[in-house]
């Protein structure tokens, strides 16, 4: 696999602050989804404090749909890790629509079609876009730096979403029903 043309994930904030938390989602992934709010919540609420967070969109392998969910991403954030996080927090407004009970009698161009719609539901630039060609073509830039988020989370040891790391430390402790003084409680004492 190339060396990929920037690190894994979309992060907020700086490399060079002192805590650094990764969380790794997937985007059908229902305990993901239910995380969500809170890691915006920590994000909002360390804005501009030493803390910098990056957001991981990975595939579990029972989740045939996150794949081209992960590449709309990669492809409609470009360069910017904001647009990344508000698509992936539009996304997770929609997961019912591309969940696997909604998918269990459609086909990828189904899923194709519903990622152009998300995406012009998202930003209407988007329609007419190529985006559809970006998501289809498997060995184009927008699907190596989806596998390089997936890869990088397998050399992690991430096996389940969402999972949390600080400072490069797995923190099993927070999890999809941890609040945000949950989060306070294992930042605010180093920071």
């Amino acid at each position: 696999m190339p060396v990929p043309s920037r690190p894994s994930g979309f992060r907020l904030g700086s490399g060079d602050a002192p805590v650094q938390i990764e969380v790794f989602i997937d985007l059908e992934c229902p305990f993901s989804k239910k995380a969500w709010p809170t890691v915006l919540a920590v994000a909002n609420h360390y804005e501009g404090e030493s803390v910098a967070i990056t957001a991981h969109p990975i595939v579990l392998c029972d989740h045939r749909q996150s794949w081209d969910m992960t590449k709309a991403v990669v492809a409609i954030a470009g360069n910017d890790p904001q647009q990344a996080w508000q698509f992936m927090s539009h996304l997770y407004e929609h997961q019912a629509d591309y969940a696997q009970d909604a998918f269990d009698h459609k086909t990828r161009q189904d899923l194709r079609q519903l990622v152009e719609d998300l995406a012009t539901k998202f930003d209407p630039a988007w329609k007419n876009s190529d985006l559809a060609q970006q998501i289809s073509d498997e060995k184009g830039a927008v699907a190596s730096l989806a596998k390089a988020s997936v890869r990088y989370a397998i050399s992690r040891g991430v096996w389940s979403t969402p999972t949390i790391f600080i400072n490069g430390s797995p923190v099993p402790e927070l999890e999809s029903s941890s609040t945000l003084s949950d989060w306070q409680a294992v930042i605010d004492p180093i920071l």
